[in-house]
């Protein structure tokens, strides 16, 4: 039997130094690409897509009848307007999208707030923390879970000037709706929900956002959408406003665009089939080349129910009323 030189078996039983060091250069590598990729997706994205954007109020609404009123939230000082309505059948609390402010060109507010007036509903709105001219923080969106305390603030306004006998209806508007479910959720009063294209599935909204935001594929912002909710606090599972408007006791009025790609029509025809006091009325057909649809690009038929078909939508508010009787 010939036995191996010790010098042969020192290079079989020990790895040479530059073969660990290459291995320890490569796990480093490794965490620091892994770490980098958490940095780029869970806060550096995040960073700039959730920053509100949202420009000065400078318009007004065309009604006569219009009260300019600022009160607080959290110390935070918010803008709003009061359009009483003469005889109310009904008040309503309008609460605007992420980004927006009350004067929404999407969505036409102003001619909104004035045929809710003629209808006979009077109207409160009012820009939220970090959006229009209301007071800003960092000038960050939390998807309504800091912004639902600005509901509260103006629910409890609200309640000086409406009668016990007249319905308050809380109206959400994309982010706006989710930020209503939530105040509701904390034991607010109203009487009825009216949801126009809600966003109720916060990630799913990130990652659509994307495509309508930055023009790329949405599967490209996916990593972002699952890390934004655990460094930026946003809602997410059980906390998301889908699963918290489940359990919500009063009646729900959803508006929804078939063809919404930001707050798509799953979310809103998934909580109209778990809840038994909500229903979904799905925007007539609005064509690409309509009027109403000008300058919208990438966000399509988002938030363009009354700006498309404003006497259908109005019908919606009324059969909500009716069913509040």
């Amino acid at each position: 039997m010939v036995w191996p030189a010790s010098s042969e078996i020192d290079s079989i039983s020990e790895p040479k130094p530059n073969t660990m060091s290459s291995a320890l250069t490569g796990y480093r590598m490794t965490i620091l690409l892994f770490l980098s990729l958490v940095f780029i997706f869970g806060i550096a994205m995040p960073w700039l897509g959730l920053k509100s954007g949202s420009e000065p109020v400078v318009d007004s609404p065309h009604s006569n009848n219009v009260e300019h009123v600022i009160f607080e939230s959290d110390k935070l000082q918010l803008e709003g307007w009061w359009m009483p309505a003469e005889n109310p059948r009904a008040t309503l609390l309008f609460v605007h999208g992420a980004g927006s402010s009350r004067v929404s060109p999407f969505f036409n507010t102003l001619r909104f707030y004035d045929s809710l007036q003629e209808a006979g509903v009077s109207v409160f709105t009012f820009d939220q923390r970090n959006h229009g001219n209301s007071e800003y923080t960092d000038g960050y969106l939390r998807m309504g879970v800091t912004e639902y305390r600005d509901v509260l603030a103006a629910r409890e306004w609200l309640k000086g000037r409406t009668d016990n006998g007249t319905p308050v209806i809380i109206c959400g508007l994309s982010m706006g709706g989710a930020t209503s479910i939530y105040a509701l959720a904390t034991g607010m009063q109203a009487d009825g929900l009216l949801l126009f294209d809600p966003m109720l599935n916060t990630r799913d909204s990130l990652e659509r956002g994307g495509w309508v935001g930055y023009g790329l594929p949405s599967l490209l912002f996916r990593p972002m959408a699952y890390l934004a909710p655990f460094f930026w606090g946003l809602p997410q599972g059980d906390s998301d406003a889908l699963e918290v408007a489940k359990t919500l006791d009063l009646p729900i009025a959803i508006v929804q665009n078939k063809t919404d790609p930001i707050t798509r029509s799953i979310w809103s025809e998934e909580l109209a089939d778990a809840s038994d006091s909500a229903t979904i009325a799905f925007v007539p057909r609005i064509h690409t080349s309509a009027p109403c649809m000008a300058d919208k690009g990438r966000w399509g038929t988002h938030a363009s129910s009354f700006h498309c078909h404003p006497d259908w939508t109005i019908e919606q508010v009324q059969n909500l009323i009716a069913r509040l009787r």
